[in-house]
């Protein structure tokens, strides 16, 4: 009878990622999605220099025009490109021409879902979320690319 009870109960070996990399709310030019941005999926427990480097990203000022913070920023971004780009990633996708990227990875308690596109006349995007992959099927993930751009 507990086997037949434990069979029951599965919880599943791995997590359906759907995203959506979408751009700022405040943009009425387009309904779609953003087309064409890198999505990569990281155990966020093993990924501590990617973490630091969105904190200091994040606690930056160089959304209001400060020159030191925007050089700084650009340094830091460059530093955390090269940090994703070298990571071991558990999943990969680029979004397709509405914006949507699915990616399948283990279950975990911590996946560091990171997106960045660079994008012809426009300001570098990126955008990061962490989710808890433990015991779903899938998950809903909405980058929004428009928070941070950096000029």
């Amino acid at each position: 009878m507990l086997t037949l009870l434990s069979l029951a109960h599965t919880v599943p070996e791995k997590t359906l990622l759907d995203g959506s990399a979408q751009p700022c709310a405040d943009v009425k030019e387009s309904t779609s999605g953003v087309p064409g941005v890198h999505v990569y999926a990281f155990n966020a427990a093993k990924i501590p220099t990617i973490r630091k480097s969105l904190n200091v990203l994040d606690s930056l000022d160089w959304e209001n025009g400060n020159p030191d913070a925007m050089r700084a920023a650009a340094i830091e971004y460059d530093k955390l490109l090269t940090r994703v780009r070298n990571a071991k990633a558990i999943g990969y996708a680029m979004s397709n021409g509405n914006g949507d990227f699915e990616i399948t990875v283990n279950q975990m308690d911590s996946v560091l879902v990171f997106g960045e596109a660079r994008m012809p006349g426009e300001p570098f995007y990126y955008s990061a979320k962490t989710v808890g992959a433990v015991g779903h099927d899938e998950i809903r993930v909405v980058l929004l690319m428009c928070n941070q751009q950096l000029l």
